[in-house]
């Protein structure tokens, strides 16, 4: 079981994305998952993510239509393996 959940809501990010989950990614303390939620993007950036998640199985994405940051963020939550919570803006 991880020891720590970092949770993610992203809307067409795609251009930030890179430097987001790589700076979660390259931390040294490394037992954690890495929730993502991709909410209803019309641009690349499920395809970036699904790429992630490919290479690095602490990934965990989910994709849905809009349904807004709260509702995107309290289903990570539910998600959760861990007790213990950060969420990356």
């Amino acid at each position: 079981m991880p020891s720590i959940s970092v949770i993610m809501s992203v809307k067409n990010a795609g251009s930030y994305l890179g430097k987001s989950v790589e700076s979660i990614l390259n931390q040294t303390f490394t037992n954690f998952e890495f929730l993502i939620m991709d909410d209803g993007s019309s641009d690349n950036s499920l395809a970036k993510l699904e790429k992630y998640s490919e290479i690095d199985e602490r990934i965990v994405l989910f994709s849905q239509g809009n349904k807004g940051l709260t509702k995107s963020l309290n289903f990570l939550i539910q998600k959760s393996t861990s007790s213990i919570i950060s969420r990356l803006d």
